[in-house]
């Protein structure tokens, strides 16, 4: 089910976190496809910082240039993240770290979980104002978007200033509307979320990223950290429940429990492994593809025209989510329909259409996928 290199990989993820007696991964020497297959593993995983020590040597030796550039990125993300923090107060803005930076503290050493970027929840969002933090420090971005963040890139730092977390409707909506009310006031103008609201957002964002292909290995250690580390998580439970999430929630817990050796790998955890090892962090442009359509039809023919159409013609609440002045005057709605189809044929007309060209997903892809997410409890 699992080769022999992944087996190596969580047995030293096992050790690393549980301070166990496992073995550490076995040097392979210069065995080439197995040296091969963990480098990749590590790499697409996104846990390099994590288990680099652990690596064999010609190993070390081969990431030794990543693994510097790794750590450099790492620490810039600390420095400049709190920078950005003090920064973002200092306007009188409340600021909540999100995501990676408060996941990180759960590590033996920050620095060992890897961030793609940097994320702030911020209220009020005034985007001049944090403009004029960012550029202040250094970084540069576009103007503001109807996105649910913007990005602003400095050097190896990416950082994502959100106006909100998500663009989904009904009950989620209405559980991020009241996540303020909720946070938990730790200096002037910064806050936390509530453990329970961390709780529930990391498997909101867990499931999103799943529903297009990806899971990963640093995401099911972050489940594992965050479900051993919580209590009192029965109201983030029911809460989930109301999404319709909590057979998708009892899978990952299950699924890194398995990782981490404390549950036996049945054939449903074992695809979900083999799918993390597989794809990684970040996923691949066609799992991407085959997750939307797989999500939204129940044969191919028909995810690809509802994931086309609704890539376009976004519904009513994730609309508003998009523009909320349609919060306000609902009867614009058309009007940004059109604004969101000119946008498409505009100056990324070409990138647009490679991400709505499903030409070299099958049905063989489609079934896979299906049965990935059948695994997980969707």
């Amino acid at each position: 089910m699992l080769s022999e290199v992944q087996r190596d990989i969580l047995n030293t993820l096992r050790n690393i976190f549980k301070s166990e007696n496992n073995s550490l991964i076995c040097d392979y020497g210069y065995d080439t496809a197995s040296t091969q297959e963990m480098r990749d593993t590590v790499l697409k995983n996104g846990i390099l910082l994590t288990v680099y020590k652990e690596l064999p040597a010609v190993l070390r030796e081969e990431l030794k240039l990543k693994y510097t550039a790794g750590l450099k990125q790492s620490i810039l993300q600390d420095h400049y993240g709190n920078m950005i923090i003090n920064g973002i107060i200092e306007t009188g803005t409340d600021c909540i770290p999100l995501k990676g930076w408060e996941l990180r503290k759960f590590y033996p050493n920050p620095q060992m979980r890897m961030m793609a970027d940097i994320d702030f929840l911020v209220k009020p969002y005034d985007f001049s104002s944090i403009r004029f933090v960012m550029e202040g420090l250094g970084f540069t971005g576009e103007k503001e978007t109807p996105w649910k963040h913007d990005t602003f890139i400095k050097d190896e730092v990416s950082v994502e200033i959100h106006k909100r977390l998500t663009d989904d409707s009904a009950n989620v909506q209405k559980w991020e509307n009241d996540l303020w009310a909720r946070a938990e006031k730790k200096g002037e103008h910064l806050f936390s979320m509530s453990a329970e609201d961390f709780y529930i957002f990391h498997f909101v964002h867990l499931l999103k990223d799943f529903k297009n292909g990806k899971l990963g290995l640093r995401r099911i250690v972050d489940t594992w950290l965050l479900v051993s580390r919580s209590s009192q998580i029965g109201s983030a439970k029911e809460t989930l429940d109301d999404f319709g999430m909590l057979d998708f929630h009892d899978r990952m817990i299950k699924t890194a429990r398995a990782a981490m050796g404390e549950e036996d790998i049945d054939d449903d955890i074992g695809l979900l492994l083999s799918h993390a090892f597989k794809y990684g962090i970040f996923g691949t442009d066609e799992n991407y593809k085959v997750g939307r359509i797989a999500s939204m039809g129940n044969g191919l023919r028909a995810g690809k025209i509802r994931s086309a159409l609704a890539a376009v013609f976004l519904p009513y609440d994730r609309m508003k989510a998009h523009f909320p002045i349609l919060k306000e005057h609902p009867v614009l709605l058309p009007y940004y329909w059109i604004k969101r189809i000119l946008g498409y044929l505009g100056n990324g007309f070409l990138k647009n259409a490679k991400r709505l060209d499903y030409s070299n997903i099958d049905e063989d892809l489609f079934r896979y996928m299906k049965k990935v997410f059948r695994a997980g409890g969707l």
